[in-house]
């Protein structure tokens, strides 16, 4: 749909009239494809206290488009040539929308863009190097907070002022300052084209041994925030390679990889380690490393090789260092997506998979770097580019704690306040990481290939962030709860947990393995239980801790109470089909040389 109007009208003037014409003529005009009528997929970025940066897609066949006019709260306030722009006038710790016009040389302009909202920081003060992660001692008692020791009987009258309290005592405001200064900066160094490269890469069988499997097969944006939604992954020989989630198997009854599949999502955020096991981190003690801080220190990896590549050829101040380093390991692993047993080396192999790429992929390269040659340590940049662009804290929570006291429902309010004040949550889930990037021993039942002696030397997992973990399900280091409930019941009560996980025979609960039968399901269990049961015996007797210190009691109100508050947690542009992951998605076009993973559900809808 095409409006010609006179070139002098205002901004205003123009949203109104399209508006209006819109309004009166919606069934005359309604379009198959709106992609192709206006621009679309509009995507704003705080950059800052007064900056905000737009992209957004062209109108299909959009060769006449001259130009695109932008739209500030309705107020026309600039124009561009590109599909990119930066507001630099925005106003401080305010909300603003945008949209995007499209003309070309008469003037005639398209259908208006959709409609996407920010929030600018509140000042510019904040140097962006701190996470918003925090290691509190203590945590406060709900009778301290609310008065009462049930959280039932708080009047719900009174949720709001109790809740309010709990944010303050938890330091939440600052904290949450911190992580929006911190998002912002990863924001204002983002370089579009490493990025779109990185996301090709990304999502390229190329890069795996057989041409069978890209970090997206246990990745993909649409899917748990950049994961696959099994418990345990499947890399390398899937039995249809383009099928994620359940339904994608090799054929085997374990799963190779041993291990769940973390989100992508906000991967940038972790300033200390990488992995489950961490076994890529900074050198520092933890005792001596700042919590949520940007660090210096130099870099540890399991390769000698990797190591010594990152300390000289890439800078300890450089943003992406650990994502850096971590792109170099799912590529040298056999289960995952490559064996390197036959080269010098792993890194002779990863050199290897980049010259793989030199022929088709150097124009590409050239674009980004300025250099046609191909090393594995500019592939591991782009990859590294690409997921530090997941970022997604924008979520209901947070606005309560930035004051819309109607962004939470009674339920989740509740939640919320038992979390911070009654549930002890919030010792190991704090600040607003809600981790505080430190190991704590395997509390969850432990399944598969690795079910035996795994994580760090002392048996231990990363504690995860809670951030959208409403939609990063089944949950655990071996995926082995398929709903936040059950985490919570876990727990509640962790030794009986565990027993009745082994004992009902529950992983035949969770989707990947509901299709077999109770022993085989038992079969993937392997020697978990003994080994985890054991550990658990042996840790809870050395524990000064009795059993009535360790058994929550929780009610299953409490648990529910818990459970939404948790989901709150979530960015709606962190789900599947927003403008904000459709964008980390590549077209559907083969990619560079052919071998792009385009992604399908077990019934061949496309991901």
């Amino acid at each position: 749909m095409f409006f010609k109007l006179n070139q002098h009208r205002t901004g205003v003037t123009i949203l109104a009239r399209i508006l209006v014409f819109m309004t009166l003529f919606t069934t005359t005009f309604t379009m198959a494809n709106t992609s192709a009528t206006h621009p679309y997929q509009l995507i704003a970025k705080t950059h800052s206290s007064t900056q905000v940066a737009l992209s957004w897609q062209p109108p299909q066949d959009s060769d006449w488009v001259s130009g695109y006019r932008i739209l500030r709260d309705g107020q026309e306030i600039g124009q561009t040539s590109l599909t990119l722009y930066i507001d630099s006038q925005a106003s401080s710790n305010s909300h603003h929308t945008y949209q995007v016009i499209a003309f070309n040389q008469e003037n005639t302009i398209t259908e208006i863009s959709n409609t996407d909202s920010v929030k600018t920081l509140e000042n510019d003060l904040n140097d962006g190097l701190s996470n918003g992660s925090i290691i509190r001692t203590g945590v406060a008692r709900l009778i301290d907070v609310c008065g009462t020791n049930s959280i039932d009987a708080v009047p719900t009258e009174s949720l709001d002022t109790c809740l309010q309290k709990a944010i303050e005592l938890n330091t939440l405001p600052k904290l949450l300052g911190d992580m929006k200064a911190y998002v912002a900066r990863l924001r204002r160094q983002e370089d579009k084209d490493l990025i779109n490269l990185g996301m090709r890469l990304f999502h390229s069988k190329s890069l795996s041994e057989n041409y069978d499997t890209s970090c997206s097969s246990c990745h993909t944006p649409a899917v748990g925030c950049g994961s696959d939604a099994l418990s345990m992954s499947i890399g390398v020989n899937a039995q249809v390679q383009e099928v994620i989630g359940v339904g994608r198997t090799d054929g085997a009854l374990i799963p190779s990889v041993g291990r769940n599949s973390p989100p992508i999502c906000n991967s940038a955020l972790w300033v200390d380690s990488m992995f489950w096991d961490q076994r890529i981190a900074l050198r520092e003690a933890n005792r001596d490393s700042p919590v949520g801080r940007v660090s210096t220190a130099k870099i540890r990896t399991p390769e000698k090789e990797v190591t010594r590549k990152m300390l000289t050829d890439v800078s300890n101040t450089d943003p992406l260092r650990l994502l850096i380093a971590q792109a170099h390991f799912p590529i040298t692993e056999a289960a995952e997506m490559g064996d390197p047993q036959g080269h010098a080396s792993p890194q002779a192999y990863r050199e290897f998979i980049a010259q793989r790429l030199q022929t088709q992929w150097k124009d590409e390269f050239n674009t980004v770097f300025g250099d046609e040659d191909i090393s594995f340590l500019h592939i591991a940049r782009a990859l590294a580019a690409y997921q530090a662009s997941f970022l997604f804290i924008d979520n209901p929570f947070f606005d309560y704690v930035d004051g819309n006291l109607n962004s939470l429902n009674e339920d989740e309010k509740r939640g919320a306040l038992f979390f911070y004040a009654g549930s002890g949550c919030a010792n190991c889930h704090d600040g607003a990481m809600f981790t505080p990037e430190r190991t704590r021993g395997p509390l969850y039942p432990q399944i598969g290939i690795n079910a035996v002696d795994d994580g760090t030397v002392k048996n231990q997992f990363r504690m995860p962030s809670l951030l959208n973990v409403g939609i990063t399900a089944p949950y655990g280091d071996k995926g082995v709860f398929p709903t936040l409930e059950r985490v919570i019941e876990h727990y509640n009560d962790v030794t009986t947990s565990l027993e009745h996980f082994y004992s009902g025979v529950e992983t035949c609960n969770l989707p990947q393995f509901k299709h077999l039968t109770q022993e085989q399901c038992k079969e993937v269990v392997g020697g978990g239980e003994s080994f985890i049961l054991e550990l658990n015996a042996a840790r809870r007797e050395e524990s000064d801790r009795g059993d009535d210190a360790i058994v929550k009691n929780f009610t299953p109100q409490e648990i529910r109470y818990l459970a939404a508050f948790l989901r709150s947690l979530t960015d709606p542009e962190a789900r599947a089909g927003s403008n904000e992951i459709n964008v980390l998605i590549p077209p559907r076009d083969g990619g560079p040389d052919g071998h792009q993973l385009n992604a399908v559900d077990n019934t061949g809808n496309a991901l």
